[in-house]
């Protein structure tokens, strides 16, 4: 029963019908829009190392990889028709770096070592069209003019055409989420229209030089020039309207993340008055997975904890709404998402943010949020795309569908992010063909209360001649597979003639109620249908529906476990097989290496860097080793300064031994390091500093042991010597041009370093970390790699056989129990990048119990702790020994409690709050 304040609350909330007019004239004055009103649809960013290990499903799981381009570029329908990418300069701008396609000015560009531009080849095979953008976020540091920048743009663009088949559509040839230089920006444009150099060469032998032919100079010259990709509302507006050059010169106006236009209207008068096309060219898509979304207790805007359902503070429903209200207040009719494919490390920088998770190369394991149902209203029922640029046809040749001004609106406040959607504001799309023979209306309802709307369209269009029928995304029910209600037609409206009271004669109306927390497509569109409605009559030749991911397929990485192997890699990769490329040639077989990036540096199997450049190189003694690229002469701009490091294996792999050989190049001044870390599993994004261990040795023998970047034991090189001649064995090696072997034990909470194979130093963490992966580093300079060694050690548990998010509750597949709370909890979303999935369950105090059955021997919680809560643990109804104290955490992903040594087999453990004070749970550790 609600309180007298609820009830207040609810009486002042506006319940009369929205209308909505579609009118013939507004219709038809938006199809003589060719760029300001055509709606574009969506494209993906390949940038910050977020496509790291795209490369790695490609050669380990081709069909998960292909069929993954497919569900999101095939289609006559395609959820996106963009790959943006974004230049870099082997230095961190956020997760981690993008590889520099030129470091030297004479390099001829390794366009391959970058998974953006083989992204942009791949999506060829099923959208021959997409459009490809780029973007540089900083630049080596050899670019210090425009003229340097015009080069490796330019060099850089040309390698892509010649080796991938496609052009780049559209550029910025400024700085990302910079103020805007349009100055330069119009002289880079110029420059491409009237270049008849082309590729810029090394001298006259130079086989690369000029223009391939006059195909490749009509190509370049054709490029369309973006500015600014400002993070802010666009601070440029003004100034180009009032420049008739800038007009000319300039094609895309864009930004970040905010919806708003300016103060004057400015990007409105650009798309309205002067057709030019309006992105936002980097958004966000939603925060943790909506699977588990519907499980929150969050306060739905009315002063009531009883949560969003998928809709609330980063969800699909906001993400929507940040969608409609773009287009409404600044003509936004092109939106590019910054990730729409997680495909590095968990937990890294600006984690949980993603419309598909692709975080586990060796288990194909592939998650699709509800956030791509969101773009699915929007694309599904409309011809999204760009008119033809031949301007001797008529705007209505290409058919692409315009967004409707005068049918479109939103009352929902906020910028970034557009939340202030609780009490049932308005929120609405609408798109039409140009002809006026169709439209889809898209309505958000990102709150508790239902909404009722009428669309009321002109009985003279041919559209009013049709019924509405009706898609819905809302979450799914008890008991059912978590995607079920996505993207669900419900039936068909019938229009009402303009009898109806209050309507004129030349009028029909249809009326539909929202229902709280979902979103409806409503269109004449009858022929559309989606191949998981198999009673939809027309279900054929539609975008196949994005497939629901079964639970508990993350399977660990252990290659080899009747042998202890977790993983290995020389780096030489004799026996893996080609892989299939979309290129010039169309679709060919590459050599492993070749095709990622051949022998100038090639991307390694299964790493995600976070700064610097890890790449694979010839040796003359190894074949092939992993080498550390950057120098300090090359050690450019960063967005988080830090030293090299690459991440790679399992966060949960808990108890094991890595080793690695290691050799440092020729170096003059202070003394190079190399790195070996283990139990990372993220929380930071300094990460120089994100391993529960690491060893860190310099060439001349001064090492130290580290926990979390703090130091626990020091030597130098007299201690390995001493250390060395104890066991008879050979002692490190310093300086360069030798190989050492470096070995890091880490079982349960004891740590143990290795050098040859000797023991050097040991040491005990009383609240240690519990897993995670391992970690590469060095300092700026050329360090190289190999036989990379991964083993299970001792009897001790290798790995969490699962890592369960506090808010999974339910499984993927039938809505059974996974996690069981009872009594006062509180369940949010919205929480810290390094908060795991964004989500967190707080208890309110004693008597808050969580339970878990699994199959194991015990389980470990995560979750920033104080250390003051005594909880009693009950494992198969009963108690387990003494209360339990938890212990202090420094952050989200760390074991705060323990419960282990249970037989093996069934088990269901309940752990229950004794004390006030700090239980908040991140994230269950299932030990096998």
């Amino acid at each position: 029963m609600k309180d007298a304040a609820s009830l207040s609350r609810h009486a002042e909330i506006d319940t009369s019908p929205v209308s909505i007019r579609i009118s013939a004239d507004a219709v038809m004055h938006a199809a003589n829009s060719r760029n300001g009103l055509t709606y574009k649809g969506f494209g993906l960013l390949s940038g910050n190392a977020t496509s790291s290990l795209l490369l790695d499903y490609k050669s380990e799981h081709p069909d998960v990889y292909w069929g993954l381009l497919s569900a999101i570029f095939a289609g006559d329908h395609p959820l996106m028709n963009t790959v943006k990418v974004e230049m870099g300069n082997d230095r961190n701008n956020s997760t981690g770096p993008n590889a520099a396609t030129m470091r030297e000015p004479d390099e001829y560009p390794a366009v391959r070592r970058e998974p953006g531009f083989q992204l942009a080849a791949d999506a060829r095979r099923y959208q021959p069209d997409v459009r490809v953008s780029i973007l540089r976020w900083h630049a080596p540091t050899w670019v210090r003019t425009n003229d340097d920048v015009y080069k490796w743009y330019k060099n850089t663009i040309l390698a892509v055409y010649r080796t991938y088949g496609y052009m780049v559509d559209s550029v910025n040839p400024d700085v990302n989420e910079r103020t805007a230089d349009l100055e330069w920006v119009s002289d880079f444009s110029n420059r491409m229209r009237t270049d008849q150099e082309g590729f810029i060469g090394t001298g006259p032998g130079d086989p690369h030089a000029g223009f391939v032919d006059d195909v490749e100079r009509r190509l370049f010259a054709g490029i369309k020039v973006i500015t600014s990709d400002e993070e802010v509302t666009g601070t440029f507006g003004a100034e180009m309207i009032a420049n008739p050059r800038y007009l000319k010169m300039i094609d895309v106006a864009s930004y970040h993340y905010s919806v708003e236009d300016d103060a004057e209207g400015n990007f409105t008068r650009l798309a309205d008055e002067f057709d030019k096309e309006i992105w936002n060219s980097e958004a966000q898509a939603v925060f943790s997975n909506s699977a588990d979304r519907p499980n929150n207790t969050m306060e739905n805007g009315l002063g009531e904890r009883t949560g969003t359902q998928l809709g609330g503070i980063g969800s699909p429903l906001e993400m929507a709404n940040t969608l409609i209200k773009g287009f409404v207040e600044s003509r936004r009719t092109h939106t590019i998402y910054q990730p729409a494919i997680g495909s590095c490390y968990d937990n890294m920088e600006y984690a949980s943010k993603e419309l598909i998770s692709a975080r586990d190369p060796w288990s194909g394991w592939l998650y699709y949020d509800a956030g791509c149902a969101v773009l699915r209203h929007f694309t599904v029922f409309a011809r999204l795309g760009w008119e033809s640029r031949d301007d001797s046809l008529p705007p209505q040749s290409k058919g692409i569908w315009r967004a409707i001004p005068e049918a479109s609106a939103s009352e929902v406040a906020g910028n970034n992010p557009v939340s202030g959607a609780r009490r049932g504001e308005p929120s609405y799309l609408t798109l039409a063909s140009p002809s006026g023979s169709d439209f889809s209306t898209i309505i958000v309802n990102d709150s508790s209360l239902s909404k009722t709307y009428r669309i009321v369209v002109d009985a003279a269009m041919e559209a009013a001649e049709k019924g509405l029928a009706v898609w819905r995304t809302s979450a799914t029910g008890v008991g059912g597979q978590y995607s079920e209600n996505w993207l669900k037609r419900i039936g068909v409206i019938r229009g009402k003639q303009s009898s109806q009271a209050g309507f004129a004669a030349d009028q029909v109306s249809y009326d539909i109620t929202v229902e709280p927390w979902s979103m409806v497509t409503l269109t004449t569109l009858e022929s559309v249908g989606i191949e998981s409605d198999a009673s939809h009559p027309a279900a054929k030749g539609c975008n196949k529906a994005l497939t629901p991911t079964k639970e508990g397929t993350r399977t660990v990485l252990d290659v080899d476990p009747d042998n202890g192997l977790l993983y290995e890699d020389d780096f030489n990769y004799r026996n893996k097989a080609s892989v299939e490329t979309f290129t010039a040639a169309g679709l060919v077989h590459e050599d492993y290496l070749a095709s990622r990036g051949g022998d100038t540096g090639a991307v390694p199997r299964f790493t995600t860097d976070s700064n610097g450049a890890f790449e694979v190189v010839p040796d003359a003694d190894r074949g092939h080793v992993l080498r550390q690229q950057i120098d300090g002469k090359h050690a450019a701009n960063a967005w988080i300064e830090g030293d090299p490091r690459t991440a790679l294996g399992d966060m949960r792999w808990a108890n094991y031994t890595v080793s690695v050989d290691v050799a440092f190049e020729e170096y003059a001044g202070r003394a190079p390091y190399a790195l070996l870390g283990a139990r990372e599993m993220g929380g930071d994004k300094f990460t120089n500093d994100v391993c529960g261990i690491d060893f860190k040795i310099r060439a001349d023998g001064v090492w130290l042991l580290r926990r979390f970047g703090n130091e626990v034991r020091r030597g130098h090189a007299e201690d390995l010597k001493r250390s060395a001649e104890a066991c008879g064995q050979e002692p490190f090696r310093c300086g360069s041009g030798v190989w050492n072997t470096l070995m890091l034990k880490a079982e349960l909470n004891t740590y143990t370093v290795y050098i040859n194979h000797v023991a050097i130093t040991s040491w005990v963490d009383e609240a240690e970390q519990t897993a995670g992966r391992i970690n590469l580093g060095s300092s700026f300079d050329p360090v190289r790699f190999s036989n990379l060694n991964v083993r299970r050690v001792g009897d001790s548990f290798p790995y969490y056989s699962r890592l369960i998010d506090d808010m999974h509750m339910t499984s993927w597949d039938d809505g059974g129990e996974v996690l069981r709370y009872a009594g006062p909890w509180t369940h949010d979303n919205g929480q810290g990048m390094f908060t795991y999935m964004r989500t967190i369950s707080r208890s309110c105090g004693p008597g808050a119990s969580v339970s878990h059955t699994f199959e194991g021997t015990g389980l470990d919680l995560f979750g920033p702790s104080d250390g003051g809560m005594m909880v009693e643990a009950f494992v198969d109804g009963c108690r387990w020994g003494q209360p339990l104290s938890t212990r202090p955490t420094s952050a989200s992903l760390r074991c705060f409690l323990q419960l282990r040594g249970l037989p093996k087999g069934r088990h269901t453990v309940t752990f229950r709050t004794l004390s006030t004070g700090e239980f908040a749970l991140d994230a269950i550790g299932v030990i096998q």
